[in-house]
């Protein structure tokens, strides 16, 4: 039986780890190591979000357990966990609750422990006046095991040792906004956005969950009556995805999304400048690597990529105003795939994979205010 990690934390404000044993019902009661990590950034300005990524829940499987789950007839298990979060300022506490955390039909291993990730998201964290103080409160487990005629819950439980502080973020005082210059080429406001995003892989079956990135949006005078021209610079950090090939292969990879060229489009102003409804294209890259196979590399190379740009249309109502979420739907192809493999070609395998139509994007902006 695996020995569990005593309950710890990591270096504040930077790569944050707690950990416990929850006990399951595999054969018999069972420990099974799990921990909650995310990383923080170090210093946050007041009204901006605090930077988090990475975050992820991952449980450890003792190989005893894994014989026993395969002796009762359970070739592969569903996992997910519960991970509440408690955000102490000087104006109060709040709780949050971490999304995603769960996937389906993991294999089990032929021998040895069975090691899942769950990748997660922490809710935006919205700074104000003091540090930021983030706190685990809660972290649930639940496996559940199937076969051909099995379905069991092994009833995992929490550990509360594995609750406590995970990050303290120190908040700074914003800076003044720069007086834009007066030229043709100066918009009249340039609107400051923090993305969050989850796209539906729609071949895959799986959701790749952005980390979260920045938007700049010039708006421009429009040429027609209440429209505003807008030019934008999208910059998304590099993700890291998991998915579940034909239903019992898992797969990781990590993936960016560069963009290509400005986003463009207008922007209808008729109800107000500070709430505009866009209609915006953008067009980005898709470029994955690091790819793995339960865990084996697939040498895909450095300049694994879709042939052509993803065009991602963006339209609904959004808000300018320093706090305020908008949530945009937009529903893209993914064309085929060129330059993967390093000794064979892996071109068709990613296109077979992942190209094709109906894929949907989730866009949350959150206003930082205009300039």
């Amino acid at each position: 039986m695996a020995a569990a990690p005593a309950p710890a934390t990591t270096a504040v404000a930077t790569a944050a780890t707690r950990g416990g044993t929850s006990t399951c019902q595999a054969g018999g009661p069972v420990d099974v190591p799990v921990s909650f990590s995310a990383t923080f950034g170090e210093t946050v300005v007041q009204g901006a979000n605090v930077p988090v990524s990475a975050a992820s829940v991952t449980l450890v499987v003792p190989a005893g357990a894994v014989d026993a789950l395969r002796d009762s007839g359970a070739t592969s298990v569903d996992a997910s966990a519960a991970v509440e979060l408690s955000v102490t300022q000087q104006a109060g506490t709040q709780e949050l609750t971490v999304t995603g955390l769960s996937t389906s039909e993991i294999p089990l291993p032929a021998d040895g422990e069975l090691r899942i990730t769950l990748p997660g998201r922490v809710p935006p964290i919205a700074a104000g006046a003091g540090p930021v103080t983030v706190s685990l409160t809660s972290l649930v487990p639940k496996l559940v095991a199937r076969g051909e005629t099995l379905t069991a819950d092994l009833a995992c439980t929490a550990d509360p040792a594995a609750n406590g502080e995970l990050a303290r973020v120190a908040v700074t005082a914003p800076a003044a906004p720069p007086v834009p210059g007066v030229t043709a080429d100066t918009p009249l406001l340039t609107a400051k956005f923090l993305v969050d995003g989850v796209s539906r892989i729609a071949k895959m079956g799986s959701d790749l969950v952005l980390e979260q990135g920045t938007f700049d949006a010039g708006l421009f005078p429009g040429d027609l009556p209440d429209t505003i021209r807008v030019e934008g610079e999208l910059n998304l950090p590099k993700s890291a995805g998991y998915f579940v090939a034909f239903r019992f292969m898992p797969v990781t990879s990590d993936v960016e999304l560069p963009q290509e060229g400005k986003a463009t489009g207008t922007a209808d102003i008729s109800g107000g400048l500070f709430t505009p409804t866009i209609d915006l294209t953008v067009r980005v890259n898709l470029v994955v690597s690091d790819v793995r196979q339960d865990g084996v590399p697939i040498a895909v190379g450095a300049n694994c990529r879709t042939v052509s740009p993803l065009v991602i249309p963006m339209k609904g109502q959004t808000s300018l105003l320093p706090g305020s979420k908008s949530t945009i739907e937009s529903t893209f192809d993914i064309p085929a795939f060129s330059g993967c493999g390093v000794s064979e070609d892996l071109d068709p395998l990613l296109t077979g994979l992942i190209s094709g139509p109906g894929n949907k994007m989730t866009t949350t902006l959150t206003a930082q205010g205009v300039g």
